[in-house]
């Protein structure tokens, strides 16, 4: 899948939420992600709670359109309200790759699950791959670097994560450099996920890595078509 992470970029914005979702509707993307923190960050950033009806609202709508809906959770008291709706995907923070109550929860939905290693060692991803036990069909690894330095991005981990732990890998990406994403595609992550926004505001939270959404479609659409020049070992000759 090919999915635009909205993650907070919506800055807590109704009206600026569901342009987010019309502007990707139009992308041919295969899905959308929110984000929904812990609620001691809420108390800190009222401003930035979407309420329940949000969601609820913006679900059926995508659904209408045959695009799945994601959300990012940090609250395991919100992952009831979010199994009735019957999302198509969940992500754990990078944070929480070990945190057992939340990730149980979610795996209990049945539901596709991508798990952050963005801070994560080899040795730290193997605890967790032994948490979850016999699950590594239903959850996805994304291989991320959080940092700034494009030298660290590091996209050889993704063939050695899927070697070592013999799970599906995608790519999450946060390099400012966004064409880093197009990189990606040579080493065949499983799914894509990054940043957008809009712009309305003149700083998102999540900012430098994001895809302005004007221009997403075109930025899509190269993102479908560039994996067809990877081909295979084969050298054929042909006539001139």
């Amino acid at each position: 899948m090919i999915i635009c992470e909205i993650g907070l970029n919506h800055m807590g914005d109704v009206k600026y939420a569901n342009e987010y979702i019309d502007k990707i509707i139009k992308s041919e993307s295969d899905g959308v992600l929110f984000h929904i923190r812990e609620e001691s960050f809420y108390k800190k950033h009222p401003e930035l709670l979407l309420l329940d009806e949000f969601y609820i609202k913006a679900i059926k709508k995508l659904h209408k359109h045959n695009l799945k809906f994601g959300i990012t959770l940090a609250d395991p008291n919100k992952v009831k309200f979010f199994r009735k709706l019957e999302v198509d995907f969940y992500k754990i923070f990078s944070r929480d790759i070990l945190y057992e109550e939340l990730i149980k929860k979610i795996i209990l939905t049945k539901k596709k699950v991508f798990v952050s290693t963005g801070i994560s060692d080899y040795k730290e991803i193997k605890k967790f791959v032994k948490m979850i036990k016999n699950k590594k069909n239903q959850i996805t690894l994304i291989h991320t670097y959080l940092g700034k330095d494009i030298s660290k991005v590091n996209l050889k981990a993704i063939p050695r994560l899927k070697e070592k732990f013999q799970m599906n890998v995608g790519y999450g990406n946060h390099a400012e450099n966004y064409l880093v994403i197009y990189l990606s595609l040579v080493f065949q992550p499983s799914d894509i996920i990054f940043y957008v926004k809009g712009s309305k505001y003149k700083h998102h939270i999540d900012d430098l890595h994001a895809v302005q959404l004007d221009n997403l479609q075109n930025f899509i659409k190269n993102l479908k078509v560039l994996p067809d020049a990877i081909g295979n070992i084969s050298k054929i000759k042909l006539k001139i």
